[in-house]
């Protein structure tokens, strides 16, 4: 097979190979269909800087921008975690999905029919069996809805669903479900139509019994079922409402290969193109509270899959919205998870803006909705949010006594140090303060010296904000791909050779021919054999398909570091050819000084074995090396 024809995506995650074939043509048609400012965009808010686009790196916290996105490249490059890649490795890394997937999900998008015949014997068992997952809760869910609608069956989940104010229309459009009180109903459908016991298992739709060796049964069982979907609609799990007193009230898929309940948010597929026209999400907390506000008209609400949000579904949030209003339920638990999830934005780094709204009377949204209607649900619910801080500080209120007077100084020191001292709008700051003063009796001038002591000296046990050094990687090790310090001349050499090398097919040649591998960094003696491959298949240079077919990820992080230089490289071409004759003679120089090292340390050995005929060749060798370093230094001088 001709390489040119084909591109091998080789994916390498914790011993796991999992290798995949296209035509190259295709994947530069879906490339090149698609911007990747705009695909990123849908991530990571981006802001125009010089030349680039810059955002918070949605791969590690940070609060300053250090994340690099380049159009005219089409790459991307975290300067604070290192970070880097084109479009295809954003989403794989970003989506935890393979890279094959990331075309293929690009495709689909783009409506690019890829070539599944071809690709059918070369599938990966991993990616065979991530797809009969999906296959498997597709047809869970439509046979759920199925038993539900059309059955007697599934009369008592009907019943329930219209008890609580659930049209048809809405279980339709929610694709909601029921699953009978039986042991195998599901088990008997699926195996039916072909699936493996083991595989399901692992899905999270079925259950192996421990005391029956070989036997299954259903993980969800008179419950109400509720579809879980990932961001591009597919079903990748269930919640499930028992109706009656068992325990647990609501079930949740296990953790699979598709679902990771921290990872993913109730609806947010549906919502999406909602929230981003408004730019706010309502976060709520249940999946009826969800549904009773689509069928009410507040289409853009989401749930977390637990109690309290995650750093996660943090930044899901924020690659879609400027405005988070959280509105848990008004009963202790709902209260504690909106101060745990405002505690998590908090820490999240997160630029977007986050309100509390309150519910009164200790209800819930659905609750609310149901006996109040939407219109005062915005009126009396949203348009009464308060900030985070304030909401934070009327949670506090409940720890002391306010009835004294050490009460008091108490809280309002604790507010000071706690929550006043990281409010970032001055405006709000302002206002918190004045309320304050204004309750509690005490000058604003006197709450004003105690902010300023607080933000001198954070409070015992706080740790101040983690500082990415850029001159590591994730593992910590010194990173020459994105090192700040001086770094020795010939390592130097080499990077700037293999950034030129990115960009120039001629001087890869050149280089082929001069030096081969003559690199001392492991990586960059790698990175050249990619490139010298790459040409021997291509006659021009394409950062963007050279980095794409990269397998390594620290060779896919140096490249994209080393692209990202390439606009700093002098690119006339009588200063090229200079520059890297200059660039090969330097690592020429410093490996002959290496093997003159050698021949000093041989001269040594054999005098203290008294060996003089060793002596005189390594003598002899070692002005032979001189003598070559010195002629390349002459050279060096008159480039």
């Amino acid at each position: 097979m001709n390489v040119g024809e084909y591109f091998t995506y080789s994916m390498t995650d914790e011993g796991d190979t999992m290798k995949k074939r296209l035509p190259e043509e295709i994947i530069e048609r879906v490339r090149q269909h698609f911007d990747i400012v705009d695909v990123i965009g849908e991530y990571v808010p981006l802001k125009k800087s010089g030349r680039g686009y810059m955002g918070c790196c949605p791969f590690h916290n940070e609060k300053s921008p250090s994340f690099s996105v380049s159009q005219d490249k089409q790459l991307y490059h975290c300067f604070g975690c290192g970070a880097s890649g084109n479009l295809f490795s954003f989403l794989r890394d970003k989506e935890g999905i393979t890279f094959f997937e990331a075309v293929e999900q690009l495709a689909k998008r783009a409506n690019i029919a890829l070539p599944v015949e071809e690709l059918e014997d070369i599938d990966s068992p991993e990616y065979k069996r991530r797809k009969e997952m999906f296959r498997a809760h597709d047809l869970a869910a439509k046979y759920y809805h199925h038993i539900l609608m059309n059955t007697d069956a599934g009369l008592p989940g009907l019943r329930y669903l219209e008890s609580r104010g659930i049209t048809k229309t809405i279980i339709e459009t929610f694709q909601l479900g029921y699953a009978p009180n039986a042991w195998d109903v599901l088990v008997k459908f699926l195996l039916k139509r072909g699936f493996a016991e083991d595989l399901l298992v692992e899905a999270g739709l079925l259950s192996q019994s421990e005391k029956y060796k070989g036997r299954y049964y259903d993980k969800f069982r008179h419950r109400v079922m509720f579809p879980i979907h990932d961001g591009q609609g597919q079903v990748i799990g269930f919640g499930g409402r028992i109706l009656d007193k068992g325990e647990p009230k609501y079930l949740n898929s296990p953790e699979t290969p598709l679902f990771s309940k921290g990872r993913h948010l109730y609806n947010l597929h549906r919502a999406r193109p909602v929230m981003r026209q408004e730019g706010r999400v309502i976060l709520l907390e249940g999946y009826m509270d969800v549904i009773m506000a689509y069928q009410h008209g507040i289409p853009n609400t989401v749930a977390a899959l637990g109690t309290a949000l995650t750093n996660d579904q943090v930044r899901l949030l924020q690659r879609n919205v400027e405005e988070i209003v959280m509105m848990y339920d008004g009963d202790a638990a709902g209260q504690k998870a909106a101060v745990r999830s405002s505690e998590v934005i908090k820490e999240s780094g997160a630029t977007v803006k986050a309100r509390v709204a309150t519910i009164p009377d200790g209800l819930d949204p659905d609750e609310f909705l149901r006996k109040y209607g939407k219109d005062a649900f915005v009126r009396v619910v949203l348009d009464n949010s308060s900030s985070m801080t304030a909401f934070r500080m009327h949670s506090l209120r409940k720890e002391f006594n306010l009835g004294t007077q050490s009460g008091k100084e108490d809280y309002i020191k604790e507010v000071i140090h706690k929550l006043l001292v990281t409010v970032g709008s001055p405006i709000e700051l302002e206002t918190l303060l004045r309320e304050l003063s204004e309750e509690f009796g005490y000058p604003k001038e006197a709450m004003e010296k105690e902010l300023a002591l607080a933000k001198k000296s954070p409070p015992a046990g706080d740790k101040p904000d983690r500082k990415w050094n850029t001159n590591r990687n994730n593992a910590g090790e010194v990173s020459f791909a994105s090192t700040g310090q001086l770094l020795p001349a010939h390592i130097n050499a080499e990077r700037k050779l293999l950034t030129y090398m990115l960009i120039d097919e001629g001087v890869a040649r050149q280089v082929q021919y001069t030096l081969a591998d003559e690199f001392s960094v492991d990586e960059h003696g790698a990175l050249a054999a990619h490139l010298y491959a790459f040409y021997a298949e291509h006659t021009q240079a394409d950062l963007s398909l050279f980095i794409g077919g990269l397998e390594d990820r620290e060779l896919l992080k140096l490249a994209t570091a080393l692209a990202m230089e390439a606009d700093h490289l002098d690119r006339r071409s009588d200063r090229v050819d200079a520059l890297v004759r200059e660039y090969i003679q330097r690592i020429k120089v410093y490996h002959l000084q290496l093997e003159m090292k050698r021949y000093e340390r041989q001269m040594i050995d054999c005098g203290n074995r008294g060996d003089t005929e060793g002596m005189q060749t390594a003598y002899d060798e070692m002005n032979r090396v001189k003598s070559m370093i010195q002629s390349l230094e002459i050279a060096q001088a008159e480039i």
